[in-house]
């Protein structure tokens, strides 16, 4: 497919049509990624980096490791106890 750059506020930008987008179930507040390579711009899916975090956390428990200390527990500051809303 051959398009144009086009002035977009005080950017540049490409218009993709709405079949490349549904090929990667993206829509208009998908996030993406954008990398410069020799040949192009590539663009794909963002994923989620912590996906999978919780099943590395259960295979890490099982396999002996256990969580770091807590380093800040027991330490509050005046900040904490009459500003900070949980």
């Amino acid at each position: 497919m051959k398009t144009s750059v086009k002035k977009i506020g005080n950017s540049k930008g490409v218009i993709l049509p709405p079949s490349f987008l549904a090929q990667f179930n993206l829509d208009k507040d998908s996030d993406i990624n954008i990398e410069i390579k020799p040949e192009g711009i590539l663009i794909t899916p963002s994923t989620n980096p912590r996906e999978n975090w919780e099943a590395a956390f259960q295979e890490a428990f099982e396999q002996g490791d256990e969580p770091e200390s807590d380093y800040f527990r027991g330490i509050t500051n005046e900040f904490d106890e009459t500003e900070w809303t949980w």
